[in-house]
């Protein structure tokens, strides 16, 4: 909606300053159009470069995990792999009855803008279940009014700013560094 309010202001600006004669009338139209259109390039400039009408909001789910090992097994573990200087592959079962554990927060090398905003990592903690805490913070417009106004395209995809990835283990399962 913001480029119909700049493309309109536009057209209004030009009339004000270049067909209007009367004097009076086209400084008064000349002066709110040009205004109007001012705040409207610099509403639309502030919203590209500094999120302006947008808020931060975090989202956070927790996922239940299940040891790697078999489950007769009087031993849980869980594998993590070190990739990079602070992030890691998560190994574990999504389910108790999987068959194998799966690698879990693996970069997806297709897509490194996306690859780069995930990080993951593990804690021993006290407790009797491992689980996976995610939370995944995204830029979502504040109001309805702004979404209106700056949602350009009415696009549907989320702007992630990042997603944390963090396996809580219990202090006495074994965590397998590969």
């Amino acid at each position: 909606m913001i480029l119909w309010i700049i493309g309109l202001f536009v057209i209004l600006t030009f009339v004000s300053w270049l067909v209007i004669s009367k004097p009076v009338l086209k400084w008064l139209c000349g002066i709110i159009s040009t205004l109007v259109l001012l705040a409207a390039i610099i509403g639309l400039s502030m919203n590209m470069s500094n999120h302006y009408g947008m808020k931060k909001v975090t989202t956070v789910t927790t996922t239940e995990v299940h040891s790697i090992t078999p489950a007769i097994s009087p031993i849980k573990a869980v594998a993590v792999k070190k990739i990079g200087t602070d992030n890691y592959v998560l190994i574990y079962k999504d389910k108790a009855t999987d068959a194998q554990p799966s690698a879990h927060f693996v970069p997806n090398k297709k897509d490194i803008v996306e690859a780069v905003k995930q990080r993951s990592t593990y804690r021993m903690a006290s407790g009797q279940k491992a689980y996976v805490k995610t939370s995944k913070t995204t830029w979502k417009y504040s109001s309805k009014l702004m979404k209106n106004l700056f949602d350009v395209g009415n696009e549907t995809k989320e702007n992630t700013v990042s997603i944390k990835n963090e396996m809580i283990v219990p202090n006495n399962w074994q965590v397998i560094k590969k």
